[in-house]
């Protein structure tokens, strides 16, 4: 459950605010940087329109017969270009206002903060997002904002459909850091005004006048855009603009709730896509093919049933909790709890124990710091954590310690780290012990994913192939934080009604992809085995969900092949040189040789894109809410 923060305001029913023109609005004849945009100053509206060679605003004949707006504000002290984070103005219209039944209706947001907004960089122009107190409201879609006055002030305009009831509603922008959490509000957890404090009425009449607005009337599905990740509202969903093979752009109607995707008949038993482990070199203990585990028989952490964790908070002299903080932790458990219910289909599950107390540490933070690996240093400080809360836990059968350190914490870096070691408590050993440290703090990077990627490794997951941003085992701070499509079949959590096995007498399949980023079940993964030792793996992604971060309209389908003869060699990646992976993407260029987590979107397959691996073509043929593929061989 997120947090939200009342926003203390003034609001004004009924009233259309008259506000100062920033020196670059629009005017007659003046010029403009991207043809299309629009925007209004002093009631009047502008199109930035090409002439010649250059480009200047345009004004633009009114096309709605209805001009009453409502309009709320909350104001703030105004802050300067670049000043210190937080929100300076803020005001949002409905129109037109009052509204037919079920007619559409549009709200514009104008929120200007301390510093400069970036439509693509840092510091990212914030999260909007609108509610109305009406049964069935399903929101507004805002697409991305203009950005005015020096990048200060950003502009979100949206459609919704006014309920089918009469009488008036309570409408309320909120709004949140999207990416960075100084950008504007200052927070990325919790929505300011969302518990629609400051709000405005929008009166539903069926006397009201036709709404003769057309909402999405130069975006079309099919047609040209220029922005990937530009949204227009459309009935039934809304419009996205993404990139496709060669480089150009295109409109995609998307629905709000997709329909269901349904298994392909015809495919093999899962047996038959489970690679046999064949490793000749062996840079790291676990499997890469089946079964899963170690070649020598150490213990793996179960992916079924229920498991026991706890969670140790400690703090230093130098380095001191705060109550907050052990608060804060809740969430990061509940997230991982989340992940882990949808990803294991709901077969591993956890007994969380956490004394929610700092436990002070018997030296200062400095006296800690080590190399990671180092056990004579790591098995000392995990010793004394462990002994430390030993009176408050109980250790029995425990299968894993995350440890919270406090954000104030400096020189540890990576934090604790120690996988199939031992340290004593007094009901019996703890073996798996990890906690994140500065480097996660200074960098914004969530615990709860860092978590699950060191659960993940004595789970018997090696991850860390193929080197992407986009699964968590690969990279736990990723831009999408799912579990791939070989790591997810590995572990047990993909049967036959997710995941297609393609029989080796199957020349041709086309079938559609739930990408791995939606919490929708249903088709979501191919494995085309090639050998006992080798297959190819096909899966989509979306930016949407664990893959928010990924950027607006980013979509697109992996291809991957699994070696179970190869092991991934480390031993150089700080220095960009991997010598041996068991796991490579194949891109439409080449198979990819880049270990650069960074640049895993250029692996994404857009539609018309295709690929060949080993006489193996994949074909992306279409894109919109699903994916849908074309295998031949």
């Amino acid at each position: 459950m997120r947090r939200f923060f009342r926003l203390v305001g003034l609001v004004l029913i009924g009233t259309l605010l008259v506000s100062v023109v920033p020196v670059d609005a629009a005017t007659a004849g003046g010029k403009c940087t991207k043809a299309g945009l629009t925007q209004k100053t002093k009631g009047i509206s502008y199109k930035c329109t090409k002439s010649g060679k250059s480009l200047k605003w345009v004004k633009v004949s009114a096309t709605a017969t209805n001009t009453s707006a409502t309009t709320t504000t909350t104001t703030i002290a105004t802050k300067g270009v670049n000043g210190p984070v937080g929100i300076t103005s803020w005001t949002t219209t409905v129109s037109p206002n009052p509204v037919k039944p079920g007619a559409q209706f549009t709200i514009t947001s104008v929120i200007s903060c301390g510093p400069i907004m970036s439509l693509t960089g840092s510091p990212h122009y914030p999260e909007m997002l609108a509610w109305m107190n009406a049964p069935g409201f399903v929101g507004a879609q805002f697409g991305v904002p203009i950005l005015s006055n020096g990048g200060n002030t950003a502009t979100f305009t949206g459609t919704a459909t006014a309920p089918s009831g009469t009488g008036g509603f309570k409408v309320w922008t909120y709004v949140r850091d999207r990416i960075n959490p100084n950008a504007c509000t200052g927070d990325v957890s919790s929505y300011k005004n969302s518990d629609g404090a400051s709000f405005l009425t929008l009166t539903v009449s069926s006397s009201a006048a036709t709404n003769t607005t057309v909402a999405g009337a130069v975006a079309k599905d099919g047609g040209a855009c220029t922005n990937g990740g530009d949204k227009s509202t459309a009935s039934g969903g809304y419009l996205e603009c993404r990139a496709i093979s060669g480089g150009s752009y295109k409109w995609f109607k998307l629905s709000t709730s997709p329909a269901a995707v349904s298994m392909p008949a015809g495919g093999s038993s899962l047996d038959a896509c489970k690679l046999t482990e064949a490793r000749i070199n062996k840079f790291q203990p676990w499997n890469i093919g089946f079964p899963r585990g170690t070649s020598d028989d150490t213990p793996a952490l179960p992916s079924t049933g229920v498991s026991n964790i706890q969670l140790i908070a400690v703090d230093f002299s130098d380095a001191v909790g705060t109550a907050e903080e052990l608060t804060a932790a809740d969430a990061q458990i509940s997230e991982y709890n989340k992940w882990f219910k949808f990803t294991s289909n709901g077969t591993l599950s956890f007994n969380w124990q956490y004394p929610k107390r700092w436990l002070r540490m018997s030296r200062p933070s400095p006296d800690y710091v080590h190399v990671k690996g180092d056990r004579a240093k790591v098995l000392p400080m995990a010793q004394e954590i462990v002994s430390l809360a030993d009176p408050l836990i109980d250790f029995t059968n425990s299968d894993f310690v995350f440890v919270l350190f406090p954000r104030t914490i400096h020189g540890l870096s990576d934090g604790i780290g120690m996988a199939n070691w031992r340290v004593e408590s007094a009901d019996g050993p703890v073996k798996n012990l990890f906690g994140g440290a500065d480097y996660f703090y200074d960098n914004n990077y969530e615990l709860w994913s860092y978590w699950i990627h060191e659960w993940g490794h004595p789970m018997g997951l090696a991850g860390h192939s193929p080197r992407s941003n986009l699964s968590i085992m690969d990279n736990q701070n990723g831009s999408s934080v799912t579990l791939n499509v070989w790591d997810t079949f590995f572990a047990g959590w993909m049967g036959a009604d997710e995941l297609y096995c393609m029989p080796s007498t199957q020349s041709t399949l086309e079938t559609q992809l739930i990408p791995l980023e939606r919490l929708q079940r249903g088709m979501r993964g191919v494995i085309v085995p090639i050998s006992t030792t080798e297959a190819l793996v096909v899966e989509s992604h979306r930016a949407e969900g664990w893959g928010s971060r990924l950027g607006d309209g980013t979509y697109g389908v992996l291809v991957y092949y699994i070696d179970t003869t190869k092991d991934t060699d480390r031993s150089g990646e700080q220095q960009g040189i991997v010598k041996e992976v068991w796991s490579k993407y194949v891109t439409p260029m080449t198979v990819d040789t880049n270990p650069d987590p960074s640049n895993a979107l250029k692996k994404l397959l857009l539609q018309g894109d295709r690929v060949t691996y080993k006489g193996i073509t994949v074909t992306l043929t279409k894109t919109g809410d699903v994916d849908t593929v074309k295998i031949t061989k």
